[in-house]
């Protein structure tokens, strides 16, 4: 298959099919986050476009087998899954093909575009990034490209929360640059009331130093008790 691989095994959902709809090399994103694994890009866009071919990806979901199409099939990869224009043909090819659930792996960044919402409304899971607490903070962390807002990425946030009805988990990479927010994010997340949180501190190839295990599982603790359920990376 070409533009579906795996099974592969994900902290967050466990094993799961991968697709990554933009399949490219430089990533292509909407932010430039200090810990991503793929490195700094030069190139920040929000152009969206078709990336892998629709009808190449349908003929390799339908030759997954019952037994695989039992796997979750996760959007996720090389840049923002949303850029792809025809993700949403995507989500609906699998979906027609029998596919039990499907997750989308997002930076949150184009949540505020109806048409991303729409493109995105129908799968199980959506994982959505949440690493800042205020404008200052989303510029130094995820440094987006510069027509994205940290007000866009609430309201967009809050817009799919209010619309979705599947699985709506938020996704937290804690760090010596946000960790003193967690109480603001900890709100935030109140506010969202996610189905999951997911904790994570940088441990890829990275600029940022990862915070301790005793910081991390302090932090989940606090997040906790504000009534959010949490998995903390490596923590089972």
């Amino acid at each position: 298959m070409k533009t579906i691989y795996g099974p592969v095994t994900s902290w967050r959902i466990g094993e799961c099919y991968n697709v990554d709809p933009i399949c490219r090399s430089p990533k292509l994103c909407s932010l430039d986050c200090v810990y991503c694994k793929f490195g700094s890009s030069a190139f920040v866009s929000i152009k969206r476009s078709d990336m892998i071919d629709t009808a190449e990806f349908s003929d390799d979901v339908d030759h997954l087998t019952p037994q695989q199409k039992r796997i979750p099939l996760r959007f996720s990869g090389s840049g923002e899954p949303t850029i792809s224009k025809n993700l949403g043909g995507l989500v609906s090819k699998a979906r027609a093909a029998g596919v039990d659930r499907i997750v989308v792996v997002t930076n949150s960044s184009l949540l505020s575009e109806a048409d991303v919402r729409e493109d995105i409304r129908d799968v199980d899971i959506v994982i959505a990034k949440l690493d800042a607490a205020d404008e200052r903070e989303f510029q130094s962390i995820n440094r987006p490209h510069p027509d994205i807002t940290y007000s866009k990425v609430l309201s967009g946030l809050h817009a799919m929360r209010f619309n979705y009805k599947g699985s709506l988990r938020l996704q937290i990479m804690l760090m010596e640059r946000n960790r003193h927010s967690l109480e603001a994010l900890g709100g935030l997340c109140q506010g969202l009331s996610p189905d999951l949180v997911y904790l994570s501190t940088p441990t890829r190839s990275s600029i940022c130093e990862p915070l301790s295990r005793k910081v991390m599982l302090t932090a989940a603790r606090r997040l906790e008790r504000i009534g959010c359920k949490v998995l903390v990376e490596g923590k089972r």
